[in-house]
C-alpha cells in the first residue's frame, strides 16, 4: 500500500478541490451570464439584462478572487488565499448565488485541513515554518 506523506512539499487533494470548485463557479457563472444574455432566463427577481448586469459583474468577481487565488496557492499565503474566499462569499450576495456561496464556505473549509495547512507552512528548506529547528 502506498501512502503519501504528508509533508507540505506537493499540493494536497484538497487544495486542488478548492481550485477546481472555484474553478466549476467561474464557468457555471459564465453559463448562466449567456442563459440571462441570449436566452431570456429568468430567476426570481433577475431577468433580462438587469439579471445578466449582475451576473456579469459577479462572475466578474469571481475571476478576480479566482486569480488572487491561483498567486495566494503559489506563494504560499493562505491569508490572502483565505480573504479571496471570503471576498466571493460578499460578491456573491447580490445575485443571490447561493451556489457560489455554498462553493466559498466548502473551500473556506478545506482550508482548515491539516494537508492544507501544511502546504501553506512548508518553506523551500524542506522545513516547516511552522516548526522551529
Amino acid at each position: 500500500m502506498n501512502q503519501t506523506i504528508l509533508n507540505g512539499k506537493n499540493k494536497p487533494l484538497t487544495l486542488r478541490a478548492i481550485f477546481i470548485l472555484n474553478a466549476l463557479k467561474i464557468a457555471l457563472s459564465l453559463g448562466l451570464f449567456v442563459a440571462f444574455k441570449y436566452f431570456g432566463l429568468s430567476v426570481g427577481d433577475l431577468n433580462g439584462s438587469h439579471g445578466a448586469t449582475i451576473i456579469l459583474y459577479t462572475t466578474t468577481g469571481y475571476v478576480i478572487t479566482f486569480a488572487t487565488l491561483v498567486v495566494s496557492i503559489l506563494k504560499r499565503n493562505i491569508l490572502t488565499a483565505r480573504l479571496a474566499i471570503v471576498a466571493d462569499i460578499f460578491i456573491s450576495l447580490p445575485a443571490k448565488a447561493l451556489i457560489g456561496i455554498f462553493v466559498a464556505l466548502v473551500s473556506l473549509a478545506l482550508t482548515l485541513t491539516g494537508a492544507v495547512k501544511a502546504y501553506f507552512d512548508y518553506r523551500e528548506n524542506g522545513q516547516c515554518a511552522a516548526v522551529p529547528g
